[in-house]
């Protein structure tokens, strides 16, 4: 066939009218490869389609689009004429080469690798057109040989597309024959003792019967041990297909590949490779770990407690550092305001409890959102966001500026809080509400981790019912002193003094802001931070131009409005600038504080082997943007006496740094049942029992001396 296709083109060259359909021919010690057409002409707007054949050397191959444990993909990168576009190579389906103890996917003897081409429509008909590829190919026996070479194929312009060369027609039949071709039914996945499972359902119908054996070739790299075995079981309407997990588990919660079955019709047998995209499922309720881990006293599960729990989870953050000083700033005003306006205050107290419930639900809903879009991300994940950390951080500044004086938004000690924005009182109360809530976004209080863990294991409308309770948790302290009297009678009388409170109150908000430019130190570049370090001056330099508009003269007002303007204008670019060059270089963090030495980069794999031998683990699951877990990084493991158990007992230190977006982390909180940061795990803690214990989000040095107290001393276990 290979010398009849030769001698067919060989007589189109030979005539007068022909034109090569294939190129040059690379030829090295192992492979000859060239470019081939499928077609004899183009035509101005049509695609057709190229090959990349090898003849490849008997004893080695090439390899597949994921070459499995060791290789190289063959690569083509395009040298076209201006307007013509090239998709990527489609891929046949590979065959599994075993090389004990590795296995690779690719191709032996013979490869075609299939491009579709468009070409403008704007394209000249009567001349020709050289289409330009530089190839690169792996090629392997018993030793890897990296090659490549410059190929082209040049084609004829013609108004009409060209017919369909016969000896190019066998070439791409007999490719397509080995594409994978959709799958025919849903197909659904899940993670169950460390393997991934594969179930084609009772959807398949009659094929069930007839398939006697699969095989899987992932398109994504790691995500199983391809040496492992993959058993094949049978259920009543169903047919699973079982393989060792590896080092990457599946990303966005679909896995993605070729499933090759066999099946038998009477006495014929075939293969048929199918193109899957298999989601996965769980198995019911909230997801567990693989590993059974659970925390001690773990709570029920029904939605009406998770709503509770996230209500309480909410009351406590008003305690947390991030919070309070917000919190206490709207309390201020509320004394003064009630003796005046006591509707007023009720009102606005509902008002207020709308932001944070209306803002904590936009966030829940965007969380969920992008959950489902197959994104990895948990509570939290806008502070993974270089660029909203540092928005942030102007807002900050601008409320500290105006409780220190620097700027007035409304007056007096009745608008204290409400002068967050401009506008009414009720305005300025949700929008206080709002930022309540954006506040609040890094911190995580006890019994809140549980419920937000397993919410995003609810249909979306628990989901936001559980989220919704956790606002009114948050809003339910200032609520209850806009409608107790009784309440506010607790609080100080006003006078004087509370405007030096309210400026001394600027310093934790100060703090605050100062805190989340150490946070985007971890996420970006020092690029990245002075970037951010120029929009808080223009910012200070806007809030000071827009009160000395308020002294001066028509002129003098209108060019200090200006400055002021333009001040927050260039402040609200420089941002988008730190998000570009946070996505182009960023820099690593340790997570929480920098990292001691001790401490090593969590690594599931690693964190098996260890539980595997029986030996103490901690694995701290943090951020630098997490302020619960600063605390418990700067108290508890820096206790001395902490050190010191973890040296005699010989405990392996864990970080799992989510500072920026990490998918593998994010599935080892949900493996837990948690969508945020901090989580604390301890593997080995007693002698014989390999179920992880979690601790609580409030460490002290007694509960992590506690939970190795059982741990053998490394003396001993040695």
């Amino acid at each position: 066939m290979r010398m009849l296709k030769y001698w067919l083109l060989g007589s189109l060259l030979a005539s007068p009218t022909a034109f090569p359909l294939s190129g040059n021919i690379v030829a090295t010690n192992n492979v000859k490869a060239q470019l081939v057409s499928e077609v004899s002409a183009i035509s101005p707007g049509q695609s057709f389609w190229v090959a990349l054949e090898f003849d490849i050397r008997d004893g080695w191959h090439t390899y597949w689009r994921n070459p499995g444990d060791s290789g190289q993909a063959t690569t083509l990168k395009w040298a076209l004429p201006a307007g013509f576009t090239t998709s990527d190579i489609v891929w046949t389906t590979p065959h599994r080469f075993d090389l004990p103890p590795l296995v690779n996917y690719g191709y032996a003897k013979h490869a075609v690798h299939l491009v579709n081409v468009i070409a403008p429509q704007d394209l000249k008909a009567g001349a020709a057109v050289v289409l330009s590829a530089k190839a690169g190919w792996l090629v392997c026996s018993d030793v890897c040989i990296p090659e490549g070479g410059d190929l082209q194929v040049s084609l004829p312009v013609n108004s009409q597309l060209g017919p369909v060369d016969p000896a190019a027609a066998a070439l791409f039949m007999a490719a397509r024959n080995q594409l994978p071709t959709p799958q025919l039914a849903a197909t659904t996945a899940r993670i169950q003792d460390g393997q991934l499972v594969i179930e084609l359902g009772k959807e398949w119908g009659a094929t069930l019967a007839q398939i006697k054996s699969l095989a899987f070739f992932p398109y994504e790299e790691g995500g199983i041990e391809y040496a492992a075995p993959q058993k094949l079981s049978r259920g009543k309407d169903s047919i699973a297909l079982a393989m060792k997990m590896g080092d990457s588990p599946p990303k966005g919660g679909m896995v993605h590949g070729v499933l090759l079955a066999t099946e038998q019709s009477g006495n014929d047998t075939v293969s048929v490779p199918m193109e899957i995209s298999a989601s996965f499922v769980a198995a019911g309720g909230i997801q567990k770990s693989a590993t059974g881990a659970k925390a001690a006293n773990e709570p029920a599960t029904s939605v009406p407690v998770l709503m509770a729990l996230a209500l309480l989870g909410g009351l406590i953050l008003n305690l947390m550092p991030c919070v309070f000083p917000v919190l206490s700033i709207k309390a201020i005003g509320l004394v003064e305001q009630a003796k005046k306006h006591p509707a007023a205050v009720r009102t606005k107290g509902l008002v207020f409890a709308a932001g944070v419930i209306s803002s904590m639900l936009c966030l829940a809903a965007a969380l969920l959102l992008l959950r489902a879009g197959g994104e990895q991300i948990g509570w939290g994940f806008q502070l993974q966001s270089p660029l909203f950390v540092t928005l942030l951080v102007y807002l900050l500044l601008a409320v500290g500026l105006n409780l220190s004086g620097v700027f007035e938004v409304g007056g007096g000690l009745a608008g204290v809080g409400d002068g967050l924005t401009q506008g009414d009182g009720y305005r300025a109360a949700f929008f206080t509400g709002v930022l309540t809530t954006l506040v609040a976004t890094p911190c995580t209080a006890p019994f809140m981790a549980f419920a937000v863990g397993a919410a995003l294991t609810q249909p979306p409308i628990l989901a936001l019912c559980i989220f919704a309770a956790l606002g009114f948790g948050l809003a339910l302290p200032y609520l209850l002193l806009s409608f107790a009297p009784w309440m506010r009678r607790i609080l100080p009388r006003p006078g004087a003094w509370m405007d030096t409170l309210k400026q001394v109150f600027a310093f934790p908000i100060y703090a605050s802001a100062a805190w989340l430019l150490w946070v985007l130190a971890q996420q970006t570049s020092a690029f990245g931070l002075g970037a951010a370090l120029a929009g808080t001056i223009l910012i200070a330099l806007a809030a000071w131009a827009y009160q000395k508009s308020k002294s001066s003269s028509s002129v003098g007002r209108a060019a200090a409005l200006a400055t002021a303007t333009v001040a927050v204008l260039l402040a609200i670019v420089l941002p988008v600038r730190v998000a570009d060059v946070a996505a182009a270089a960023p820099a690593g963090s340790a997570g929480g504080t920098r990292a001691a030495d001790e401490w090593q980069r969590y690594d599931a794999v690693e964190v098996a082997k260890l539980n595997a031998a029986g030996r103490p683990l901690l694995v701290n699951f943090t951020a630098s943007w997490c302020l619960t877990c600063l605390v418990n990084e700067r108290n508890a493991f820096a206790d001395a006496a902490v050190k010191e158990v973890f040296r005699n007992k010989g405990v392996t230190l864990m970080k799992g740094d989510w500072t920026n977006r990490d998918p593998a982390i994010t599935r080892a909180l949900a493996e837990f049942g948690r969508a945020g940061v901090p989580l604390y795990v301890v593997y080995n803690a007693k002698p014989g029992v390999s179920e992880p214990l979690i601790l609580p989000q409030l460490l002290t040095a007694s509960v992590v001396q506690s939970a190795f107290a059982d741990a053998p001393s490394s003396a001993a276990a040695r």
